[in-house]
């Protein structure tokens, strides 16, 4: 391969995105994609910006509040979150004349920029949508607007550094443990364990990070009768046995945002979505097929978004708790050592599913805010070289995430129907806690 074609792979595919208004649509109709567009510009940012998973959900949750709690004034039948989310208080109210649209807009550019790393890509972003506003809005409403976002986005901005994400940046490593069942680096980079303390970041809607913890475990035993060794035995057998239809599927929900491949000597980065990411998009798809109001659309984004981060920080703390051995490191030690898993193992324990966890808990958000049996088709992996996929259900998609990770490799059978639960309760809680008349499944 030439080193041409090699820099193109190496390249972060972006998603489809406008940036502002175009002259000849009305600034009313434009809202909702106005809303999309700036959630597409954040993934395509965090993927640049080459954030974990983990990381990249905290990225996408707080500018979507700081956006709910601006939009929400014009809907009377939209709560609040503050005093809802753990910490949140105090959020401004809206002055008279206010465009809450607008401050909506500039109170998400204003969080989104204060946690990317790239901040002069949603400046930018900025700047074009307050010129394309000054030609259709009265200035002073403008003003007012702009004013009022700037001091949501401010108390929002305050709120995410007492999360504790600052001082987990300085806490100790991850200690290799050397227990026989415990989970140690996987090939190829043999990387240190990812975000070891993320359990120690406030959740928004946990009592405690350990609030799901499943109550059924994944026990290590080597006890050919145990239900460890027949899971191991049985994703070994997957794994030799993979058709071409599971190996897309494989491919298509692998959302690895830093994938290691190399050429000989040379070693190189593909860049791609993260899970999070994925399901933000799924969101945006689903809000767009429904025509869903901006309000609505706002809701649906700050649920759904506030679900996954929550979703990171319960599924990581499960994964360091019980530090579990990854499929690859015992198949290769008592099975076969020339075994190797689909898709590339990520640096951290396997139980429980992050994947598995974070789309069951999205999946359960959006059917209670836009329905059960919601067909869509995903067109998310397009840029990533996969086709699209329709789905039947929320559920349909999130099911279909988890068992990817099966045909994968990297996760036991059990460990994907265990991950399944935990993900749905957890779901289930965010609903009940922020918009109790959302019917749950």
């Amino acid at each position: 391969m030439s080193l041409n074609k090699l820099r193109k792979r190496a390249l972060v595919p972006l998603l489809p995105i406008l940036f502002f208004i175009q002259p000849h649509q009305t600034f009313a109709q434009q809202k909702e994609q106005v809303l999309h567009n700036l959630n597409t510009l954040l993934v395509n940012t965090v993927m640049e910006d080459l954030f974990t998973p983990p990381i990249a959900s905290r990225i996408y949750v707080y500018p979507n509040i700081a956006f709910y709690e601006c939009i929400k004034n014009d809907d009377a039948t939209l709560p609040t979150l503050s005093g809802k989310l753990n910490g949140l208080k105090n959020i401004p109210a809206s002055p008279k004349g206010t465009d809450n649209f607008i401050a909506a807009c500039v109170s998400f550019s204003y969080v989104a920029q204060s946690l990317v790393g790239t901040e002069y890509k949603i400046e930018n972003w900025r700047v074009a949508f307050t010129d394309s506003v000054y030609k259709s809005t009265d200035s002073n409403t403008i003003k007012i607007s702009v004013q009022y976002g700037k001091q949501v986005a401010d108390t929002v901005i305050a709120w995410t550094k007492r999360d504790n994400y600052l001082k987990s940046r300085g806490l100790i490593r991850y200690v290799i443990k050397n227990k026989s069942g415990d989970w140690q680096p996987t090939p190829l980079d043999y990387a240190q364990g990812l975000e070891p303390h993320w359990n120690t970041i406030r959740p928004l809607t946990l009592t405690k990070p350990s609030q799901f913890s499943p109550k059924e475990k994944l026990v290590f035993s080597m006890d050919k009768k145990s239900l460890f060794y027949k899971t191991m035995m049985e994703t070994y057998t997957i794994g030799k046995t993979l058709d071409t239809i599971r190996k897309a599927t494989g491919l298509y929900w692998d959302d690895n945002p830093n994938v290691s491949a190399n050429i000989g000597h040379l070693n190189y980065f593909i860049h791609k979505i993260s899970p999070g990411g994925h399901w933000v998009m799924i969101a945006k798809q689903a809000c767009e097929k429904n025509n869903t109001s901006i309000t609505k659309a706002a809701q649906v984004y700050a649920l759904t978004t506030i679900a996954i981060f929550d979703a990171f920080i319960s599924c990581w703390d499960e994964k360091y708790r019980t530090n579990l051995i990854r499929p690859i490191t015992i198949i290769n030690r008592v099975v076969d050592g020339n075994w190797t898993p689909f898709i590339q193992t990520p640096p951290f324990p396997e139980f429980t599913s992050g994947h598995s966890v974070t789309s069951n808990a999205a999946a359960t958000v959006l059917t209670a805010l836009l329905g059960d049996n919601f067909e869509f088709t995903d067109k998310t992996e397009i840029p990533f070289g996969n086709s699209t996929r329709t789905f039947h259900s929320f559920y349909e998609a999130s099911l279909q995430s988890s068992n990817s990770r099966v045909y994968g490799g990297i996760h036991y059978p059990e460990t994907a129907r265990i991950s399944v639960l935990q993900g749905k309760a957890l779901g289930k809680n965010v609903v009940k806690i922020l918009y109790p008349p959302a019917t749950i499944k």
